[in-house]
């Protein structure tokens, strides 16, 4: 994990840097007119000689001074002033309006320059623009939520999962606005041998225990779906992509089994994933883990069928 160092931690280490150079400074003048002194004899005038060393002394300190401040004022303009203004520019631009002369392509470029910022400098002024991300993307959810549709519109009944037409409307409202996005594909496994065999509410059981353990992992970082019949997605927002394949893996792991340990087959998820960062395509993304999904369920199927 990234070092976190607080804008007064570092104000701190630069004024003490500050003092410490203008101690040193002065010491290094003090020691060389001296010095010269020795060398020379000086004037001969003892209140010349302090009178040319006061002197000499504060004209260097003001020197230093003065160096310090412009090299203080450049780096609170590269790390303080530039990012705030920055910041402030790209929240400003910031709409979600409908007016007559409302353009939905401006208001996405205007999301994007919040993305775009990428401000990486592990002070509050981070944990702020990462705080407005967040409040954007929030802001964006909820506003998709009393925009558009009924519940039951977004809703899968059976499941009480989102819909795929929630996706659609996530994978276009909200999804091209954060920096990391890992999508995982998941398909049941011999549900239509569960379905000739022991029957269709059989089957459905099956489908609610796999809802009923995504509903249990659901937030505001993990959203969960069922697309259709037996394929779910879950996306994962803000996660890198190894604590994303590590999470799904422990989850898929955790459901193990579906069906009954005594039937002569085996029914269980397969699943592929996706990763995206930085300037997401999201539909991109959905079909790459839905191709790594059909080739994994492909030599699953394999290996149960020798299994059986």
């Amino acid at each position: 994990m990234k070092m976190r160092t607080s804008i007064r931690r570092k104000t701190l280490f630069l004024m003490s840097s500050a003092f410490f150079v203008l101690v040193v400074f002065s010491a290094i003048i003090s020691y060389i007119f001296y010095s010269n002194i020795a060398l020379t004899g000086g004037s001969g005038d003892p209140e010349t000689d302090r009178k040319v060393f006061f002197v000499v002394v504060i004209g260097a300190q003001a020197a230093a001074a003065v160096l310090l401040a412009i090299l203080g004022t450049v780096i609170m303009e590269m790390f303080v002033s530039k990012p705030i203004r920055r910041l402030t520019k790209a929240i400003q631009s910031i709409e979600y309006g409908k007016a007559e002369d409302y353009d939905e392509r401006d208001s996405k470029q205007s999301r994007l320059a919040l993305k775009n910022l990428g401000i990486d400098s592990g002070d509050e002024i981070e944990e702020l623009y990462r705080a407005i991300q967040k409040f954007q993307v929030d802001t964006s959810e909820y506003l998709l939520d009393i925009r558009k549709g009924s519940w039951e519109q977004e809703h899968d009944v059976m499941t009480m999962l989102d819909n795929k037409d929630k996706f659609d409307k996530r994978a276009e409202d909200v999804y091209p606005y954060v920096d990391k996005l890992y999508i995982a594909s998941m398909n049941v496994i011999n549900l239509h041998v569960v379905n000739e065999r022991l029957g269709v509410e059989a089957g459905d059981s099956i489908l609610t225990k796999v809802a009923r353990e995504l509903r249990r992992i659901t937030s505001d970082k993990i959203h969960t779906y069922r697309i259709v019949d037996d394929h779910f997605l879950m996306v994962l927002v803000g996660y890198s992509e190894e604590d994303a394949v590590a999470f799904v893996e422990h989850w898929v792991k955790r459901v193990g089994r579906l069906n009954r340990g005594s039937d002569n087959f085996e029914v269980c998820l397969s699943w592929g994933g996706a990763y995206g960062e930085g300037e997401l395509d999201v539909n991109d993304i959905y079909r790459h883990a839905d191709t790594e999904m059909y080739c994994n369920e492909v030599v699953m199927k394999k290996d149960l069928e020798v299994k059986c």
